[in-house]
């Protein structure tokens, strides 16, 4: 069995506790400070999770075509943990 880290996030004023590898754990908190701040230019907090979403994907798709690194296994792999986490 994997050896999995707990980590506790605060996104969007919602605490989160995650649990993954290890050798993750420093990206995904870099992540949830990614995403915080991009939360924080967005006036309508209604829909602010989907704009931001859609914002670092269209950024993170532009770049990585630019610089020919975009990788559609990983793109799923990571819509699937953001799914699993927001269904909790």
């Amino acid at each position: 069995m994997s050896k999995v880290e707990t980590i506790s996030l605060r996104i969007f004023g919602r605490d989160l506790t995650i649990a993954c590898p290890p050798k993750e754990k420093n990206n995904l908190i870099k992540a949830a400070e990614l995403l915080n701040n991009e939360l924080e230019g967005i006036n309508d907090k209604n829909n602010a999770l989907i704009i931001a979403g859609l914002t670092l994907a269209n950024k993170f798709l532009t770049e990585g075509s630019q610089n020919g690194e975009i990788d559609n296994k990983n793109i799923s792999r990571i819509i699937k943990k953001i799914d699993k986490v927001l269904k909790n």
